[in-house]
């Protein structure tokens, strides 16, 4: 017989953990962060979703990523050639385009109260995209918070690889703090510029703003800007109930 209610499994492998989401109706009613180094919990919680209907998206290697899929024998593999709700033609080299900013796109369509969308995703990098209607555009991507500090550390003589730490002040008093200034309020006024410009070129636009290191900074949250963690996640939901 025919299950009615039919669980669906969203797993996202990203550079730092996996992402093992389960929606039901609709909702997302489980959601499991693990970090890479926790194998044996990977392997587990992949096993125990079996049954479940699931698609599998990753920007790891391919060698990486048959582990996966030998544990979880997933009905979706998320790559650039996987049928979509919305059309990737418009970017000049859909081969090399991040299964992460594709999942993010999909969700700014379904989920936009205006026709134009943008998403800004905070993470390993900071990746900005647009969407017109339901055609990408394309957008930017740039280091992300960690990538910063450490290619400070590691193309100098001097500067030390400091922790990420949250840091709101125009003027360093140290070179810690200097740094510090450089990286959190460098990428705060680099999105804000972002927004700025996509808002001045393509209104009316909504934004959503997503990522692991969202938290990190403020942007006020108005009418048309949405803050939401998940953001991927449900893009990746979205791509797989387009499928099956």
């Amino acid at each position: 017989m025919k299950d009615v209610n039919p669980k669906y499994c969203i797993i996202d492998a990203g550079n730092t953990q996996v992402k093992v989401a389960d929606f039901q109706h609709d909702e997302l009613v489980r959601l499991a962060v693990i970090p890479n180094e926790e194998q044996q919990k990977i392997q587990e919680t992949l096993l125990e979703r079996k049954e479940s209907i699931s698609i599998f998206s990753s920007v790891r290697s391919k060698a990486e990523n048959k582990i996966f899929i030998n544990y979880l024998n997933p009905d979706v593999v998320l790559t650039n050639e996987t049928p979509l709700p919305i059309s990737i033609e418009d970017y000049r080299t859909p081969r090399t385009l991040g299964v992460d900013r594709i999942a993010n796109v999909v969700a700014a369509r379904h989920y936009s109260n205006t026709d134009n969308a943008l998403v800004v995703d905070i993470g390993t990098c900071i990746t900005i995209d647009l969407i017109l209607k339901d055609r990408y555009q394309g957008g930017s991507i740039s280091p992300g918070y960690l990538m910063r500090l450490k290619a400070m550390n590691h193309f100098t003589g001097e500067l030390p690889l400091l922790e990420l730490e949250s840091f709101d002040s125009y003027i360093g008093k140290s070179t810690k703090e200097s740094m510090l200034a450089g990286i959190n309020l460098g990428i705060q006024s680099e999105i804000s510029q972002f927004i700025h410009f996509y808002t001045q070129n393509f209104a009316p636009l909504t934004i959503f703003l997503t990522g692991g290191d969202l938290k990190r900074f403020e942007i006020p949250l108005k009418n048309s800007i949405f803050a939401d963690n998940n953001f991927t996640i449900k893009g990746l939901y979205l791509i797989l109930k387009h499928n099956v």
